[in-house]
């Protein structure tokens, strides 16, 4: 309210005469200039440091021709800081103009304040005076909290981030006055008697005040306020993450005395791993997760909370015990995809981050295995109930498929892969989920001739399954890998293959762990540009799972000890004779000179050349329990405006390397919304993107001209998009005719 108070009184002065003489003798009110200049009024002061009569006399005489010339027509304020009757030239000014008095600048504030808010003032004067530069830009409600004394004049809440973050910056801003009071706080909070220090200092001792204060859990308000606003901030975390870095935790820091929302993966980490160390003390990780829940879940400071607390929740907090009510293989499979799928990505996610520290992750397999030994029990035990249902399956979709068709096969893409990705895609799109069983063994050869051929027909070659599919279907089916889809491609019917899983994992096995989450967030951006590119179904399956064998000894591995002539695989074996090993499940499965395939009931490997880690072919709901999914989109509940391409017979012969393309947006009479709509234009050549438009705003009933060039090609094809759900809206072609631009002749 400061400078409004202020601007109210001079702009009253200047409507008079276009001049107004500021008295401020004492030099206290200097924070005003910058108040004037903001609203563009121009302020000619005196100088100070002119103590000669004579000087003076001649100062104002210059001061005036000033204003009488460079600010001829223009509002100009005297800034004066001598008394009134010690002008000479001005003097006249302050009667024939205007005048506004600061000499007890006080006094004008108590006016105001009373005047505005009918309450008189108690603050000693250099206290009111210091309030009044911090008022600038507060209030009414802020002056009558000040003066009521139910507010302090520096409020630490506000001020203390933009101090921390950059403390010299900071003061230096500051005049002395609120640089000292702003300085008192601060040793008031911290408890110390006032000593004169460097900002930086200062504010070192600020912070580890606060980081201490939450390492033992006894933080004051003001500094958990202070940490919940930094840490919330994308202005200023920056200089907390470095403040953060710098920090020494104390050796005897004990995680469980810490504030729920501490920054320190020090203390995570010490945390899991004496949940670690005691894993089957059930007692003890119980008492500890519990006391982890409110960190775990707080809504404060995530940015700091590992996301691995997440897995081991959902790993520690596992329910087996539905297992005993599936009856059979139906409710089964329900309670994996519901439930354990989510225990098989937490173990997952966990492999990611430590395994390559045995002393965390060899505990939590241990518990992990536990688990899944009681899922696999159950499982083996509907063996006879189990029936695949991949034979033949792409030549069924697509034959009774309608055009804008896309089916993602992936290879590898376990259930709780996708799952996550349905889970993504769920906020904007509608999924339906179902499942499939996988044929055995569940490896790629099999699987996916399972899946494009059928009539259990086994074809080693990619090119030969796609061709058969074709014929089978006798629908134009255009095949490309998931990595190379863009706006510019146009099929009815599309295939897209996605093998990264599968290959990254029989190559780098426990390595491809990290590189997983990569796949998923391909997966996503996938299916929502092939749904925004205007398919109206987006199917997802795959041809197997896989297993994740962690640390593994060499006694954990199973001997292939089978009669006769074998094969083995790390996850089957395929034999010529019948086997009598009750620990295998036996499949009649004909192949080259083999007759059976046999899967151990474990999700151990067998003992096989080569390394371990990722692998599939067995026979456990991780590899044979697979998703079946299709996305499609929400239908809108409001219009849109129609944006298309409206020269696109023009655009079929171009005489020259630059072409014009036309959007056109007529308003339908009936169309209430989408007055405006936000486009783009991408070109591409030979798929690939080569140009793309900036954000075009079109309005209802109007046409905008955007121009290209072709860069170096004869012939592309230009994609409307729109800009903010990525929805294909139109498509043309473009072609660069072979006869030359006459210029009009």
């Amino acid at each position: 309210m400061t400078e409004q108070w202020l601007i109210q009184d001079i702009k009253k002065l200047l409507r008079h005469r276009n001049r107004v003489v500021m008295l401020d003798p004492t030099g206290q009110c200097s924070f005003s200039l910058p108040i004037l200049h903001q609203n563009h009024i121009n302020v000619i002061q005196t100088d100070n440091s002119i103590t000669e009569q004579w000087q003076q006399e001649k100062e104002e005489l210059m001061l005036r021709h000033e204003a009488e010339t460079t600010f001829k027509d223009g509002p100009v304020v005297f800034y004066v800081t001598r008394q009134q009757d010690k002008l000479s030239f001005l003097f006249d000014y302050c009667f024939t103009h205007g005048c506004l008095d600061l000499s007890h600048p006080q006094d004008w504030l108590k006016k105001k304040i009373f005047n505005h808010a009918g309450l008189q003032v108690q603050l000693d004067n250099p206290m009111l005076l210091t309030a009044a530069k911090l008022g600038i830009g507060k209030d009414l409600a802020w002056w009558k909290k000040i003066v009521q004394d139910l507010e302090e004049v520096i409020n630490l809440d506000d001020e203390l981030l933009p101090f921390v973050h950059n403390p010299d910056a900071y003061l230096n801003t500051k005049d002395a006055d609120i640089k000292r009071l702003f300085e008192e706080k601060l040793h008031e909070l911290l408890s110390q008697q006032y000593i004169s220090k460097p900002p930086k200092t200062l504010a070192d001792e600020v912070v580890k005040r606060m980081f201490d204060g939450l390492v033992n859990n006894e933080i004051s308000e003001t500094l958990l306020a202070l940490y919940y606003k930094w840490a919330d901030s994308a202005t200023y975390r920056p200089s907390l993450d470095t403040y953060i870095r710098n920090y020494k935790l104390n050796g005897t820091a004990n995680p469980w005395s810490a504030h729920p929302d501490h920054c320190f993966v020090k203390l995570d980490l010490l945390a899991l791993k004496q949940i670690a160390e005691n894993v089957r003390d059930k007692s003890f990780v119980s008492d500890k997760l519990q006391k982890l829940k409110k960190r775990i879940f707080s809504s404060k400071a995530q940015l700091f909370l590992p996301a691995w607390w997440q897995d081991v929740w959902s790993l520690f907090h596992a329910d087996t015990n539905p297992l005993s009510a599936c009856n059979n293989l139906n409710a089964f499979v329900e309670y994996y995809t519901g439930t354990f799928s989510k225990v098989d990505r937490a173990i997952r996610n966990l492999y990611e981050i430590f395994l390559n520290d045995a002393t965390i992750i060899r505990p939590l397999q241990e518990y992990y295995e536990g688990l899944n030994h009681l899922l696999l029990q159950t499982w083996f035990g509907f063996y006879s109930e189990y029936k695949s249902d991949q034979q033949g399956y792409l030549p069924k979709l697509f034959s009774t498929a309608k055009p804008k068709t896309a089916v993602i096969v992936g290879d590898g893409v376990r259930y709780e892969i996708a799952d996550f990705v349905a889970n993504e895609l769920q906020k904007h799109f509608k999924v339906e989920k179902q499942i499939m069983m996988a044929d055995m063994p569940s490896e790629t050869e099999h699987n996916m001739s399972a899946l494009y051929v059928g009539n259990r027909k086994v074809l080693p070659l990619h090119k030969d399954r796609e061709a058969s599919l074709s014929q089978t279907t006798s629908k134009t089916i255009v095949y490309i890998p998931l990595e190379q889809l863009n706006y510019g491609i146009e099929a009815d019917y599309l295939l897209l293959t996605y093998k990264d899983i599968d290959s990254v994992g029989e190559k780098l096995q426990q390595a491809a762990i990290k590189l997983f989450s990569e796949f998923e967030t391909v997966l996503v951006d996938k299916i929502a540009l092939l749904l925004n590119m205007g398919y109206q179904e987006v199917h997802l399956i795959t041809d197997h799972g896989f297993v994740l064998t962690g640390l593994l000894d060499e006694a954990d591995k199973i001997d292939p000890n089978a009669t006769g002539k074998k094969e083995v695989h790390e996850r089957f074996l395929r034999t010529q004779d019948k086997q009598t090993n009750g620990e295998w499940l036996a499949f009649e499965e004909p192949y080259g000179e083999y007759n059976y395939v046999y899967a151990a009931k474990n999700h151990r490997p067998f003992k096989t050349k080569g390394v371990y880690g990722f692998s599939h072919g067995g026979f456990t709901p991780q590899e044979i329990i697979i998703p079946k999914f299709k996305f499609s989109k929400i239908k809108s509940q409001t219009s849109q405006l129609e944006v298309f391409i409206s020269n696109k017979t023009d655009l079929n012969e171009v005489p020259s390397e630059l072409f014009i393309i036309r959007l056109d947006a007529p308003k339908a009479p009936t169309d209430l919304f989408g007055g405006i709509r936000k486009v783009q234009i991408k070109l591409y050549a030979g798929n690939k993107e080569y140009q793309c438009s900036d954000i075009i705003s079109i309005d209802a009933n109007s046409i905008v001209d955007k121009e290209f060039s072709f860069g170096s090609n004869t012939q592309v094809q230009a994609v409307l998009i729109d800009a903010a759900t990525q929805e294909q809206l139109d498509t043309a072609i473009i072609k660069k005719s072979n006869l030359r631009d006459l210029g009009g002749l």
